[in-house]
Formats: structure tokens, sequence, C-alpha cells
């Protein structure tokens, strides 16, 4: 449905005439200022440049048939009538004679990647050579057919059977009646080539003594492959689709003129009708530009002797024609040829009689309005316009067709100062056609108001081509603009349209120092529009008084030519933006890149919609953010967007419309009817996008708290309330799913929400409205509610209510009456599972109630009737209890059994035992204790309260809570099984107060505690039981030297002036021997952990090594136990050279797992994870020596309170001197490599580091604490009197 618009129409004038041929380097820079065109003529060659059209002969060569320029060596072939073939270098224009044919050549053409050329000769010959003129392959054109290049029917299907379309069954047996010519001679011999873009096939054109007018296929190598079938009146023009697909050959049938398309194998497949007779006005020649989106058939009008050139397009298997160039006889064109430079496919270049050379940039793009709905498609002399806000019609078809009485080559769509629609269509004949457009209901009317002549005004000394008008638009409602090229400079021209007069004029002229290509509409209101030069820059043009245009500013620089402008106006100045698709496929808001591979765009209200390859792409405006995306298929365009509806209209590649709702233009719209409290319209569109409901309110929770009794009213479908109850989720939708729409500094909540709680919010509030209204159709409503609160008990409530009142309506009237609650019911049971819902009813104790339930729940009477009937004899209290029990609410059926008195209390210990209910149940006593209770009563209960301590503490106990038992014996009256439990756990204080209270020997007790609390290291408790409750004092010091407390143990020899002996006898020779034990220890230590660290530096040098393959001689690093390595990897080597490399095990069990890693931390030589078995040892070393900073410095301060200086400082220096070496080791062991593993992360792409990643795997080993130096805390060790 796009449109071919003219982008710009540069003119050029030159002193060349009688051309024939017209090159280009398609080579070339895209800049016009660097760009040659080469022009040939019968006996001379020209240079031309595109900027200035100055003309430079180069050489000149007479009898001059054919002519390309060959890119690879940057020279141009030319081709004589004698027979020669020359090559001429542009640059310095010296002719070098390639190959010379002596009867002479009639044309000739190179391959597309210019490694072949074929030669037609004078008698008739193709000659088939390669770039250094080789001949390859030498065919006779005119002979006889090779009978393994006919066609043969071979029986696969008759054309009796065969599918013919509209035309119907009578094209089944309409026969094909070939007649051959009867005057060959008097048909054109013109012999034409043509090349598939490939170069792997060229087909010839000529004229059969047999056959008349056909054409032969051969391939690269020159054989033939390929003869057409039998066509009468087939004419000498050929051209070859450059994708492949058609070849394109004019063709007269007796009721109408077509470009027939042939297949690679000579069958016509389809054809294009063409509007002309071809014997009225014949086609010279047929030119597809390099893209294949455009077929250029230049035509000879007999009766006029005017020149047209027709620019046609496909699009869904319809060809439309897109523009009409006319050339009168005055100003005839010569020769024409498409631009073949990348990103220039669409550039016509045209050089006419009179030495004007024109170059035509044309694009695609879509004719619509705003958001509209309306597209307008141009075809021939009918224009079709499609109106998708009211349907979609597929192309070609279209709502409504306006037919103009010539050629249209350009529409453009706006609005008039009564917001009616105004088409305007400029059409081959320079004229201007002015339509209202109306749109009644689905019908879409449309009333031509006045056809408008041009009004003759020169604007330079040459006049204008055809089609001089360019990037057309309305600027007000009787005024357009546009621009028109001549030579290196443009204007921008305001045409004013006079519908009295019916003429159009220009009122104003604008010159800009460089070639306009694009153009868009600016702010109406400042009257303003926007055009692009071929330098990049974005002018600013305004309208001032008196009809005058004046250059604002420069408003942007783009790196390159925009396709595609549109400005984007907003109710705030600051937030209007200029959008730019450039050629590069870059969008651009302002100077802000959007995104790349663009490949078209459209506004829609607040987003920016574009497509890329397979994406469609919406930002919103505002923040210009990228907010929705989502996938389509590959190829497609944005045809448009329709305003108040979220529907956008795609294209697809071959033609065909998709049309899709994205869940962003939705929220939009139902944004702004939820601000105008329209909830029923925003509420259908939600269900209809299958949006989630949470929107409704989490668009502005606020406002639908304050408005919830508008939403009740405008809702009044109970099952919608229901659908939107039932979505309700404690989440803001704002701001998690639907977040692109919303901005999260906006939304506000009301003073007491919090969203963790929103359900039960929304539920208690809409809730409380509905049950207020007291309206019947809010009964399933507010059950829903019920049911989304847990409160399904409220909910049977409810229901049994209605039953109740329908069945005091009963009674009173004979009547029938509704089934409200059986309906209520069973909707209910459509949200609660039947059993469920059961239970809750047999909760309620109402067996009336639990009855209904069962029987509207087709349960089977022998399921329930039975445990009912059995209920119903049992004590209240009991038989709440018995169903509370059935229910599994233990605490409810705790509390039950306990009203029901001493007598049941062992029914209760043994539920309270079973269910472990012991807090619940003291609890429960304790309440029942203090309401108003006799003395007896109040024994009872307290004997009560007894056994259940006495049954918890058993219960603690089995449960080794020895602590808590301990308490709990004590509440229930067992002293000693309470003393023994806190004796269990060492809980000496609690013994002796136990033991004193049941009137037990304390010391004994205590001092039958000490050698447990030794075995625990508790040496400090022991000494103080046995000094507090012992007689041996030797025995309470040895416990303190047991520990290694000897700072204490001198404390308290030397205040116990009795025993002051015991210093010398006992303690010193303890302190002695241990401070010997202690640097003997540290020595080891120290040894070991430089052996350690000494082994850890050789390993890594052969692991180094190993890798460099200095060992083995491989290149590749082996990847040892791969047993380790993630179950994702694919790194496991396929070699093993050691014997203790992987099994093959998965150690799935985590005790398996553990067991193998402690076998590969094993310090054994020759073990593949040596190294990292050393750092887990040495990293265990250094925290052992690290902590025992307060043990060397306890032990020091008790030597010097002995004298024993030169000892302390000994041990003081040893061990200063081990921490030293520990810190200054750190480094060495834990180097860089060890942490940079840290940081990486398995990415299985092409520049994945294997090596980092096997150590990363390999260091998995460690604990992640290990894998990094060691956090060492230094305390005050050091004792200053030593230092």
């Amino acid at each position: 449905m796009r449109n071919l618009k003219l982008q710009s129409c540069k003119q050029l004038s030159s002193k060349v005439s009688n051309v024939k041929y017209l090159l280009l380097d398609p080579n070339a820079s895209r800049k016009e200022i660097d760009s040659l065109a080469f022009v040939v003529t019968d006996s001379q060659l020209y240079e031309v440049k595109t900027s200035t059209g100055i003309s430079k002969e180069i050489a000149a060569v007479p009898g001059i048939v054919a002519a390309e320029y060959l890119a690879l060596n940057n020279e141009i072939c030319l081709a004589t009538e004698a027979g020669e073939v020359l090559a001429v270098s542009p640059s310095t224009g010296a002719i070098n004679e390639c190959t010379f044919c002596d009867v002479g050549l009639q044309c000739m053409s190179w391959s597309p990647d210019q490694e072949v050329g074929v030669f037609i000769t004078k008698s008739g010959n193709v000659v088939v050579m390669t770039c250094t003129y080789d001949v390859i392959h030498e065919h006779v054109l005119k002979e006889q057919c090779d009978p393994d290049s006919q066609f043969v029917n071979v029986g696969w299907g008759k054309k009796e059977t065969q599918f013919h379309g509209k035309e119907g069954k009578a094209a089944a047996k309409r026969t094909t009646d070939f007649k051959p010519p009867e005057n060959v001679e008097q048909l054109p011999q013109d012999i034409e080539i043509t090349w598939r873009a490939d170069g792997a096939y060229f087909a010839v054109s000529f004229v059969s003594a047999e056959a008349g007018r056909m054409f032969k296929v051969f391939n690269k190598e020159g054989d033939l492959s390929y003869i057409s079938e039998h066509w009468n009146d087939l004419q000498p023009p050929i051209a070859w689709r450059p994708s492949g697909t058609w070849i394109a050959m004019p063709q007269i049938f007796p009721n109408k003129s077509t470009v027939s398309l042939f297949e690679k194998n000579g069958l016509r497949h389809r054809e294009i009708v063409l509007p002309f007779s071809l014997n009225d006005e014949p086609i010279r020649s047929l030119r597809w530009s390099n893209d294949s989106d455009i077929l250029a058939i230049e035509t000879l009008d007999a009766s006029t002797q005017n020149q047209n050139l027709y620019l046609y397009t496909i699009g869904n298997y319809h060809w439309y024609l897109k523009q009409v160039l006319t050339f009168n006889r005055t100003e005839r064109f010569l020769c024409h040829c498409w631009d073949q430079r990348i990103g220039e496919e669409k550039t016509l270049h045209i050089w006419l009689e009179s030495g004007r050379y024109l170059i035509y940039r044309w694009r695609f793009e879509f004719d619509r309005y705003a958001r509209s709905g309306i597209v307008a498609v141009i075809d021939g002399k009918k224009l079709l316009l499609t109106d998708f806000s009211k349907a979609v019609v597929p192309p070609p078809m279209c709502s409504k067709e306006i037919q103009s009485d010539a050629y249209i080559n350009a529409c453009v769509i706006s609005k008039n100062n009564h917001e009616e629609l105004q088409l305007c269509i400029y059409d081959a004949s320079e004229e201007l056609q002015l339509y209202r457009v109306y749109r009644d209901g689905k019908s879409l009317d449309f009333e031509r108001v006045s056809v408008m002549q041009k009004m003759q005004i020169e604007l330079d000394l040459c006049s204008g081509p055809p089609l001089e008008l360019a990037n057309m638009f309305w600027f007000e409602e009787n005024c357009l603009v546009a621009t028109v090229n001549i030579g290196e400079k443009s204007k921008v021209l305001l045409i004013t349209l006079d519908e009295l007069v019916g003429a159009y004029s220009i009122a104003a002229v604008l010159q800009l120092n460089s070639n306009a290509v694009s153009s868009c509409m600016g702010f109406v209101m400042l009257e303003q529009c926007f055009v692009q030069t071929i330098n990049g820059k974005v002018e600013q043009i305004s309208l001032h008084s008196a009809n005058s245009l004046k250059l604002d500013k420069t408003y942007q620089q783009l790196e390159q030519n925009a396709l595609q402008m549109e400005w984007h106006q907003t109710q705030s100045a600051q937030g209007d933006c200029l959008i730019a698709l450039l050629n590069n496929q870059r969008l651009y808001i302002d100077s802000q890149l959007v995104s790349g591979d663009v490949t078209s765009f459209c506004l829609a209200g607040n987003y920016l919609a574009y497509t890329k390859l397979t994406e469609l792409n919406f930002v919103l405006l505002s923040t210009r953010q990228n907010v929705y995306k989502r996938n389509m298929e590959r190829g497609g365009r944005l045809v448009t967007t329709i305003v108040n509806d979220a529907r956008v209209v795609l294209q697809m590649p071959r033609g065909n419309l998709e049309v899709i709702s994205p869940r962003v233009l939705a929220l939009e719209i139902i944004g702004k009817l939820l601000d105008q409290q329209r909830y029923h319209d925003a509420f259908d569109m939600l269900r209809k996008q299958r949006i989630n409901l949470n929107i409704i309110c989490d668009h502005n929770l606020v406002r639908f708290v304050n408005n919830v009794h508008i939403f009740l009213s405008e809702i009044t479908n109970p099952n919608w309330l229901n659908l939107f109850l039932t979505d309700l989720q404690n989440e803001d939708f704002s701001k998690t799913m639907y977040a692109g729409n919303y901005t999260a500094a906006e939304q506000a909540y009301p003073e007491d929400f919090k969203i963790e709680s929103k359900v039960v919010y929304l539920c208690e509030l809409l809730c409380t409205h509905m049950t207020k209204s007291g309206h019947e159709r809010f009964r399933s409503p507010i059950i829903t509610a019920y049911v989304k609160l847990g409160k399904l008990e409220q909910a049977l409530q409810l229901i049994w209510h209605v039953k109740k009142q329908q069945n005091e309506i009963a009674k009173k009237s004979d009547e029938p009456v509704q089934e409200a609650a059986e309906e209520a019911l069973k909707y209910l049971l459509y949200l609660v599972d039947v059993n469920e819902l059961y239970n809750v009813a047999l909760g309620t104790y109402d067996f009336g109630l639990v009855l209904f339930v069962a029987q509207k729940s087709q349960k089977d009477p022998k399921e329930f009737l039975p445990f009912l009937n059995e209920l119903k004899q049992l004590e209240v209290n009991y038989r709440r209890f018995k169903i509370d029990e059935h229910l599994k609410r233990h605490v409810k059926a705790l509390e039950n059994i306990i009203k029901c008195g001493a007598e049941k209390f062992d029914v209760a210990l043994e539920f309270i035992k079973r269910h472990g209910l012991y807090r619940q149940a003291l609890q429960f006593y304790k309440l029942v204790k203090e309401e108003n209770k006799s003395e007896e009563q109040l024994n009872s209960l307290g004997e009560c309260q007894r056994q259940i301590c006495l049954a918890f503490a058993d219960h603690l106990r089995a449960k080794n809570e020895l602590d808590s038992a301990s308490i709990m014996y004590e509440r229930g009256g067992n002293l000693a099984q309470a003393m023994l439990s806190a004796k269990h756990v060492l809980d000496w204080r609690r013994v002796l107060m136990l033991a004193q209270k049941d009137g037990i020997d304390i010391a004994t007790l205590a001092l039958s505690m000490v050698p447990a609390l030794q075995e625990q290291g508790r040496y400090d408790i022991a000494h103080k039981l046995h000094k507090t409750y012992g007689t041996n004092f030797k025995e309470a010091l040895q416990c303190l030297l047991k520990g290694n407390l000897y700072l204490e143990a001198i404390l308290e020899a030397r205040l116990n002036i009795e025993e002051a002996n015991l210093l010398d006898e006992l303690v010193r020779p303890e302190l002695l021997a241990y401070t010997v034990q202690l640097q003997q220890q540290l020595a080891d230590d120290e040894k070991l952990f430089v052996e350690h660290k000494q082994r850890l530096q050789v390993v890594r040098v052969l692991a180094q090594q190993k890798r460099d393959g200095l060992l083995n001689g491989y290149d590749q690093p082996d990847i040892d136990e791969a047993d380790l390595l993630s179950d994702t990897t694919s790194l496991r080597s396929s070699r093993y050279t050691g014997s203790s490399q992987g099994t093959g095990k998965t150690f799935r069990s985590s005790k398996n797992r553990r067991k193998h890693e402690r076998k590969l931390l094993s310090l054994k030589p020759g073990n593949p994870f040596e190294d990292i078995a050393l750092i887990d040892a040495l990293y265990n070393q250094v925290m052992k020596l690290a902590n025992q900073q307060q043990q060397v410095r306890d032990t020091c301060k008790a030597l010097l309170e002995l004298q024993r200086d030169e000892v302390a400082a000994a041990l003081q220096t040893q061990y200063g001197h081990l921490l030293a070496l520990l810190q200054d080791s750190f480094d060495a062991i834990w180097t860089d490599e060890l942490l940079n593993a840290q940081a990486m992360q398995y990415k299985p792409t092409p520049y994945t580091d294997y090596t980092q990643l096997q150590n990363e795997q390999r260091f998995a080993v460690l604990a992640p604490q290990k894998r990094f130096k060691p956090q060492i805390t230094l305390i005050d060790w050091k004792c200053d009197v030593l230092a």
C-alpha cells in the first residue's frame, strides 16, 4: 500500500546531445560532489559531473554500438559496429583494443560480476568471452532449436484439470493457437541481452524464422539452457528481474496489451496489463531497478510523438502503476538507467535530447493522515481509498475508488478549517484535483471540488521537467508546500490554490543553497515546516505576512538523508520533536538515536511505533524510552494506527495485511477511559484485549477508592464484578506488568493502604458498598469477595440467610419462589471445592445448613447422614469437639473438650498428647481458672494443669530439650526428674537451686558435676564448684592447670597462704612444661606451613609448564576431574593421563560428594588437585596459628608473674616471627589468578577464556572463604615489658 513518492528531481544542463548510453559507476560515493556519469554518443565518450552538469570529452570512437562501465578494472568497454572491442580509461582517456570481430558487432552485455561478456555479431552468433577476452562458447542464435531444449509433456496433469481463477472453466477449454508470422523480415530485428542479477544466466531476445520473436536462456558458460515457448506478437525489449523471478517482455493480444512475465525455463507465468495499446504506443525499453522493486517502461506515443515513462510496483500479486512521466516532442529523452549504488537503487537518471540531465530520487511512503485510518494508494488513473477505522480491506481491494482523467502521481491528505478531510491529487498533466472526503457511518464518500491548472511561472531559464514538484504537503487550507531542485540549489515553493479560478500558482519562493530531499509539516499554529537538504541539514522555515517564506534556522544536522520525517506536536511546546528515519535505517528523535535497522515508523498518540526486521517496538515520546516490544512476521511495515482504537495495521513483504492490537496502545486508551470514569467501556476493552483487570484500580488507586460507587453503578453485570474480584492480586500492575505505560513516581495510594494487603483492602471496600446498596445483583460479587478473603463461613451464612427468607416467603404465599439461594450456592460450589464447602458448613455446627449444602453438592447421603445422626446424640460441647476433630481444627477442638469439664479430661489429655497442644492447653486452663469457680473446681483444674505439665515435660525430654523439660517437671511437682534434666545439660545453678528446694546435700551434688564440667572444657566453673563446696585446695588448683589457666592458678596460689608451696611445687613446673610444649607446637606448625608453601610453588610451576606444552608436548591443557564441572559445560577432556582421574561417577548424594571432595583435597604428591589441597591446608594452618594470640599472651603474662622473663621473651619473639611469616606469604599463596577466577562466569561465546574457565571449575572445590586471603584480627597480644 506504499506509494512511490518523488524525493527530489535534480536538473542539470549539458551541451552533449544525441546520447545513446548513460553509464554510472556502481562503486562511486553517494556524495554528489564526488559522483560522475559517463554518456556515450555514436562516436564520443563524455564525463559529466552529477553535481554541476559540466561535461568533458574523454575519447572519440566512431561507430559505437554498445558501452558498459566495468567497475572492477575502472574502465569503460566500448563495442563498435566494425567489430572492435575497446577499453577506455575514464581518468586518462587511454584506449586499449581488447579484441576484434571481423564480421562486426550488433550489441554487447557484461555479466553483473563482470567476469563474462556476451557479444552478438552481425552474423547472428552469440559469443561468450571471459574478462580476459578468451572465447568460452559460440552459439548460432537463429539455428534450429535443439530437440533437447524443447518442452516435453510428461503427463503430469492436463490443462483441463487446472484451476484458472476468475477466467473460469472456459479457460480450460481454450487452446493457445500459435501462428508463425508470415513476414518475419518485416518484424523489428533488434537483438537485446539481459542478465540475471547473480550472473548465472542471461537471455537473448531475437527473431526466429520459424517462430518470430522469442528468447533463449544461456548459462554463464554460454551453453543453451532453455528456449521460450512460442507466443505471437512478442516485442523486442527484454529485462530480467534482478531477483531472478521473471523475464519481462511486451506482448500484444487481440484484446489487451501486456508485459508478459516469463519464468527462467521460458514458460509464461503472469502478466502486467497495460493501460494503453502497444500498437499505438509501443514499448522502447524495459528497465528494472536494482532492488527489483520498480519496473520502468519507456514508450513512444505514435500519435503525439510524446514519450512516456511508466513506473510499476507489485503488492499482493497486483501491479500498481505509481508514476507516469510524460516528455513532449520538444523534450524527448534519449536514454535512462537506474542507479546501482547501494542505497540509491530508486534513483533514476534520464538524459534528454536537449542535453538536460535529470536525476529523480524516489522513495516508498504510505499516504495517510495522522491516525484517521484513511490510507490512499495510487494505481494509474485510480486512487484507492481504504478506511481502516471501519474495516480492514485487503489490497488491491479498497473501500472507495476515485477515478481521475489523468495518471495520478502524488496525493496529500489533510483537514481544512472545518475539520473536514480534504484530498489533493497531483497528476501527470501537472493538474491539481481537490476532493472533500466524508465519513458517514461505515461508508466513505468523496466529492470533487475543483480541478486546477498550472499557471505558467518560469522558475529558471530552463523549463521544468515532468513531475518537478517533490516533497509536497498541505501547509494551510488553500496552501501547499513543495520543493524543486535546479543545479546545486533548490527552491521551496508556497503554492496557493484558487478554487474559483481553477488554477494554482506559486505565491512565494525560498531558495536554499543545497538540494532538498525531504520535508514535513510542523506546528500548525506557528505555521512552520521543515525541509532537509542533501547535506543533511534540516532547515526550519516559517510563513510570514504577505505569504512570504523565511528561513528561521538550521533545526538539526543529520548524518544522512531522511527517508521520512514527521513532526510530533504535544500540548506543551517543550515536548515537540522531529522524528526522522534516515537512509541507513537509523531512527532519530531530534538528535537522539532511538534504534538502528528500522524499516518504518508511525506516530501512535503519545507513542512512536517503529518496526525492525522481525520486531514491532513502541517508544514513549515523553521519556523516549522503549516500553514495549513484540515479534512479528519478517519484513512487516507499519501502514497506519487508528485513534481511539488499539489497532495497528501492518503490511507484510508479499503485500498482505495484518492487524494487531498492541497492549501498550490498548492501555493508553483504557487509561483515558478510566480518567473519564467510563468504567464500563474500559472494562469491555480490557476483556476484549485480555488485559489483567487489576489495572482498573491500579491506574489510579486513590481515584478508584473515592469513586467506587460510580464503578459499581457502571458495571451492572454481576459476572463482570465477579471477574474483577477474582483477578485481584497483591501487586501493583502499573509498576510490574504494565510499567511501560506508567511513571512510578506519579502513583499514589490511600493513607491506610499497603500493597501486600491490596486484595483484602479492596474486597472489604467493595463488600461494604455492595452490602449497603442491598441490590440482589451484588449477591454473587459479595460471595466472590468473601471467597477471595477466605471467609467461606460468612459466604455460607449469607446464602443460608437468603434461604431462610425464601422459606418464610414460601410459607406466606402459594406462588413459586425464586430459588435465589440455590443459585447462589451453585455459584459458590463453582468457586470452592464441594468437600471443602461441606466441611465449612459442618464447622458452623448448623445441621440445617450442612444438609442444604450436602443436598446441592450431589454428595451421597450414605456418606454424611449416619455421621450427622451420631453427632446429634452427643452433648453440645462434646459434639463440637467431635466436629472440630473431624475437621482437624485441633485448637478449636481443644477449647471445646476443655469446656466439657473434668469428666472428659482423659480424652482431652490424650488429644493434647496426640497433637502436641501443650502450650494451648495450659493457656486455656489458665483462662478457665480466671473465671469464678469453686474451690473444688480450682483444685481439679490445678491437678489437670500439673498432669499437662508433666506430659509436656516428657515431650520436651523426648525431643532432648532438657532445660525446658526441667522447668515443666518443676511445675508438675516432679523435682527429682527436674533436677536430673538440669544436671544432664550441666545447668549447675538450677541443679543447686532444685537440690536446696528438695532438701538434698548440695556439696555432694556440686562435686559430682565437676568431672562433667571438665570434660566440656569449663574448667573455671569446675574450679569454682571445687573451691566453694570442696575441701581439697590442690584439686581445685589442678582444675585451673588442666585448662591452661595459669594466671588464675598463680593468683589462687598466692592468695591461699596456707598452700603457698603449691606455687613452686605444682604451678611453676606445669607452666614451664606447657611453655616448652607450646614452643615446640609453634615450631612444628611453622615447618609444616613452609613445606606446604614451597610445594605449592613447585606444583604451580609444573602446572604452567604443562599448560605451555613443555612436559608432554600437547598443545591443549587437560581438564582434570571432569566430575566437578558443571552439568552444562562441555569442557570434559577427551584424553586421560593419570590413574587418579575421573571415573564417571555422578556423586549425587551429599555424603558421597563430601567424601569425594576430601579425596580430591588429599596432599598426596601427584594429585591433580594438589594445589587446591595445599591452599586449603595453608588456610587452615593460618587460621589455627592466628587464633593462638590470646593463648600466647596469657602464657607470657604468667611467665612474667613467675619472673621467667627470658622464656616469655623467647615465646613472644617466636610467635611474632611466625605471624610475620604468615602475613608475608599471603600474596604468594592467594595469587591474582585465584582471585580473578571468582569473577569468571561461564558464557558460551566464541571469546570464552576456557583456561580461565577450567581454573574456575577447579577452584570450586575450595570453600568460598578459602579462595580469598584470610582475614586475621590482630589483638594486643604482646607484652610491652618484653618488647
